[in-house]
């Protein structure tokens, strides 16, 4: 699925809005709805401009999951270089809502579309928040280095993130338990801070 990436301004401009029709039409109508025809009209671009950048719809589709991730990640990244000097449960408060928030915003884009194909699930199978901002994670985590007992950082890391967004992605899309946001993000500290402290 590779795709030309656009140099010039009108050329961005183009891609950008092919990205955006794309997003519209697979929020309101749905995947198969968003066909490479539709996406151009959408766009206002002719079929020929659409394929000079994405060779076919999953090219869109991949570029806007890559897009929505690292929108996610660069704000993780601020959200948890902002809260670094907060105690450890306020940062990690200030970041499961961050992330709450935006994986529930973006919910069809992460959770659903992605699952379309094979290459979209082998895509976001590489292509993941906490491999964005693992090292920023990482940061805050040694910024807390008196408080946390586990002795190795880096494995207790991994097994918080994938804890983490596992309970979130379960609970956004079915809430088994019934939980109001603040039950779980209040969970979700207790969860990490209480693996961490000891």
């Amino acid at each position: 699925m590779r795709r030309k990436m656009p140099i010039q301004s009108r050329a961005k401009v183009t891609s950008d809005a092919i990205l955006e029709a794309a997003e519209i039409i697979v929020l309101n109508e749905g995947y198969e709805k968003a066909t490479t025809n539709y996406i151009a009209e959408k766009a206002g671009a002719s079929i020929g401009s659409l394929y000079q950048y994405f060779p076919n719809k999953d090219a869109i589709i991949s570029a806007l999951i890559e897009q929505t991730v690292s929108r996610i990640a660069n704000g993780t990244r601020a959200v948890l270089r902002e809260s670094i000097e907060l105690p450890l449960e306020q940062a990690s408060r200030a970041t499961y809502e961050y992330l709450l928030h935006q994986f529930r915003e973006n919910k069809v884009l992460l959770y659903s579309i992605s699952k379309q194909t094979p290459e979209l699930v082998e895509l976001t199978k590489n292509l993941s928040v906490e491999k964005f901002t693992h090292s920023t994670n990482r940061a805050l985590l040694e910024q807390h280095r008196d408080e946390i007992v586990v002795e190795d950082i880096e494995q207790a890391l991994i097994i918080l993130e994938i804890a983490v967004l596992a309970n979130m992605r379960r609970y956004i899309l079915e809430n088994p338990a019934g939980m109001t946001d603040q039950e779980f993000i209040d969970s979700m500290v207790r969860l990490s801070t209480g693996y961490l402290t000891a």
